[in-house]
């Protein structure tokens, strides 16, 4: 029997509200040529018996971790149990609409030289969709421009070999989605995929709104972006200046915007001193608040 040509993962942990509508979404492809590997982390709800409900479908596997690894570890340890020549993760509390499979895998068969897939949330970008950009305009898009790269990994297909040659996931919190697709883009050509692939689910345990409320998460994201573009040569000396000068910016922005809505004045000034953005930055990012 041949191998897939995608890996879909599902990794879980206490989904079992939202698990039967995410496996049905990926049993409803357009697309057929897929496995469906669903790799649960110990949960503590109905989540392992609602998944053994679709393995009467072969194309379905599920796995139970011995022990809880966590969101990170979890993907990757779904990614090593993948054939396909593609890993498609899909949350377990996010849906992929009937054509998602069949854009995505025909975009990345078109330019077989890029290692990352990602689905736009525009509706305007620079060319149609889909289109390839090298390492280069990758950055320069995301340091300075409209970035593609800011999407999670239910918006993203990977190639398998790319993925496991950087390791996959570090496992780092708060910022492993960003962190993978910044070393893959560094070192391959990304193919730009248009929006309405995939349905964000929004709930009040989902991961994302936990940590989009935390300035400490906010931080952590901006010391990893301002790492990568200080030690990154795909932009010239007078580019990582400006892109240094903007990324300040909107952290400070974004950390004074949360400081008044939390009340919380001292912590932001406390990120502030750390992220050395300076009175001048504060500033600026008061007034772009304005």
């Amino acid at each position: 029997m041949s191998s897939p040509l995608v890996s879909v993962l599902i990794t879980v942990y206490d989904r079992q509200n939202y698990l039967p509508a995410a496996v049905g979404s990926v049993l409803a492809q357009t697309f057929q040529d897929f496995e469906l590997i669903i790799v649960d982390d110990c949960s503590k709800d109905h989540s392992v018996g609602i998944a053994r409900r679709y393995e009467d479908d072969p194309r379905v596997k599920v796995h139970v971790n011995e022990k809880n690894l966590g969101d990170y570890p979890n993907r990757n340890r779904a990614a090593s149990l993948a054939k396909g020549k593609y890993v498609k993760y899909v949350d377990a509390d996010d849906l992929i609409y009937p054509h998602c499979l069949q854009t995505m895998v025909g975009a990345m068969e078109t330019f077989p030289e890029a290692a990352l897939g990602l689905s736009w949330s525009v509706l305007d970008p620079p060319e149609p969709y889909p289109f390839v950009s090298t390492p280069a305009q990758v950055y320069r898009a995301h340091y300075l421009g409209r970035s593609v790269l800011g999407v999670g990994p239910s918006a993203a297909i990977i190639r398998r070999d790319a993925f496991e040659a950087v390791g996959g996931f570090s496992g780092r919190q708060f910022v492993g989605d960003s962190e993978l697709w910044l070393e893959l883009a560094a070192r391959w050509p990304v193919v730009s995929l248009p929006p309405a692939l995939v349905w964000w689910r929004r709930h009040e345990a989902q991961q994302m709104a936990l940590e989009n409320g935390s300035m400490d998460v906010l931080h952590a994201r901006f010391e990893l972006e301002l790492s990568i573009l200080m030690n990154s040569s795909l932009l010239d000396v007078e580019d990582r200046r400006r892109a240094g000068l903007r990324l300040r910016q909107h952290h400070a922005r974004r950390l004074l915007a949360l400081a008044l809505r939390r009340g919380q004045p001292a912590a932001a000034c406390r990120l502030f001193r750390r992220s050395g953005i300076g009175f001048l930055g504060l500033v600026r990012g008061f007034q772009r608040y304005r």
